[in-house]
């Protein structure tokens, strides 16, 4: 039983997530006491704009660990996995080695390229946007070197991203996890001990780009000793396949206007709130985007820990198994974010008063739709993730539309309820098009329809969101 938990991908993905969410109360209390607003501001926005080379990343490294996981599994081309046809048939459930050596040399070429201009991009537009919030901060040359420190160290983790795609594609997730957890008990702890002996934002920067390095070094490590030294046998030099760039670009370009259109827009909201919004607004905003980011990511662990496996499976065509898989991943999901939606709703002010923070948190109805924005694109969002295991890929369109529909809505409704307008424009723009365009493919895809299968994933979820909502409302009214 401890074995199987030990390696089960879901478990140890929580596992690490829980620790990191121990930053929520250990590091951010300590950084809300001790920091002022602009140091407050700063600190998160770095957190954004590195979350921002996602889109730099443009949809490489989902569709590379996806293309590995077809490799890895036997297949013997990259092509679209629909139903029983499938242009990335099986021959034998052997490695196919020679793929992979292909796909990673083609990769890492990839990723130089990509690196730089992610380098450009952040050098430029990055260092813009942080002059108005460098200027409120408590020491303005040491604020400038936390950015040169978090630009260069960003961009050294971004090339390394190639190891953890390899990683993931191979579907060593539980191994990766478990030894991450490690990595981020040593960041939380370190970072402890910063704020208590030397609290300054340059040293707290400091602490956590060196964790970051550490990661990036235990992911190249990893590569090199799994599978008896898979990694070095497949990452030969070969000369930059065309053949693989070709069939790898198209459901890359298409995931990466899907990441600008929707992780980018909602990212670049706490930016571009940070140029115009007053010090205390603009923290608060960006304390309460970094809180359900978190919760988002740890309710993620029991779906997209799973992802290569949902690959794999497609591959082998066992529909069965990857419905009943998909189905309590999806539940789970939904649950572990509602729960901590509620928990933060109903005691994020107690807490920041017990710890006397200079930061506040934002009003319950802020909170609320933040929360049902965030809900709903976790629901388009999973079911994106189904159908992009196909290798076919629609989230461009899906996206593409609904940051459409959320930009126009946003620009309008600011003249009227200023900062509200960013999550009812998110809602505009998931509801309105992509979380149900998402699932109607997504259900086509596993043959199945929207009750049968919503009964069993979004149906108490979204009945428990309901009744908290409605308390909520009846206290403020």
């Amino acid at each position: 039983m401890l074995k199987r938990a030990w390696n089960s991908p879901t478990l140890m993905t929580w596992l690490s997530y829980s620790t990191k969410t121990l930053t929520l109360f250990g590091v951010l209390p300590l950084i809300l006491k001790q920091f002022s607003s602009g140091d407050v501001v700063l600190w998160y926005l770095f957190s954004t704009i590195i979350s921002l080379q996602a889109i730099a990343d443009f949809g490489f490294r989902q569709t590379f660990s996806r293309v590995i996981s077809y490799a890895y599994s036997g297949a013997t081309d990259i092509g679209i996995l629909s139903g029983s046809s499938s242009e990335a048939t099986i021959e034998s459930q052997e490695v196919n080695k020679k793929l992979l050596s292909s796909i990673v040399s083609t990769m890492k070429t990839i990723y130089v390229w990509l690196t730089a201009f992610a380098f450009v991009a952040m050098g430029i537009f990055g260092t813009w946007s942080m002059v108005k919030p460098v200027g409120g901060a408590a020491n303005v040359h040491q604020a400038w070197w936390c950015w040169v420190i978090v630009l260069l160290v960003s961009c050294i983790s971004f090339y390394g991203k190639i190891y953890m795609n390899f990683l993931e594609g191979l579907f060593k997730i539980a191994l990766v996890r478990r030894i991450e957890t490690l990595t981020s008990v040593g960041s939380i702890i370190t970072s402890i001990i910063v704020l208590f002996i030397a609290p300054s934002l340059l040293n707290l920067v400091i602490v956590n780009q060196l964790w970051v390095m550490v990661v990036t070094i235990r992911d190249w490590y990893l590569c090199r000793k799994i599978d008896d030294g898979l990694y070095k046998e497949v990452s030969v030099k070969e000369p930059f396949n065309k053949e693989i760039f070709a069939k790898i670009w198209q459901p890359a370009w298409r995931s990466g206007i899907s990441g600008f259109m929707s992780a980018g827009l909602t990212n670049l909201t706490g930016v571009v709130y940070a140029q115009f919004g007053s010090v205390e607004a603009v923290a608060s905003y960006l304390l309460a985007l970094r809180i359900i980011n978190q919760i988002r990511d740890i309710s993620m662990a029991p779906f997209y820990s799973k992802l290569p496996l949902y690959a794999m499976l497609r591959v082998k065509n066992d529909m069965k198994n990857l419905v009943k898989i998909i189905t309590k991943g999806m539940f789970l999901s939904h649950m572990v974010f509602i729960i901590g939606f509620i928990i933060v709703g109903l005691f994020s002010d107690y807490l920041l008063k017990a710890i006397h923070s200079q930061t506040q948190f934002v009003s319950q109805p802020l909170w609320i739709m933040l929360g049902l924005a965030y809900f709903i694109n976790r629901y388009g969002a999973m079911h994106m993730q189904v159908y992009l295991s196909t290798n076919h890929i629609i989230s461009h369109i899906a996206d593409g539309v609904s940051g459409i529909l959320y930009v126009v809505s946003t620009l309008i409704l600011t003249h009227y309820v200023g900062i509200y307008a960013i999550p009812i424009g998110m809602i505009i723009g998931y509801l309105g098009f992509y979380s149900w365009y998402a699932a109607i493919y997504s259900y086509r895809s596993i043959n199945i329809n929207f009750w049968t299968f919503e009964k069993q994933t979004t149906l108490l979820p979204l009945l428990v969101t309901t009744v908290y909502i409605l308390i909520v409302w009846q206290y403020h009214i």
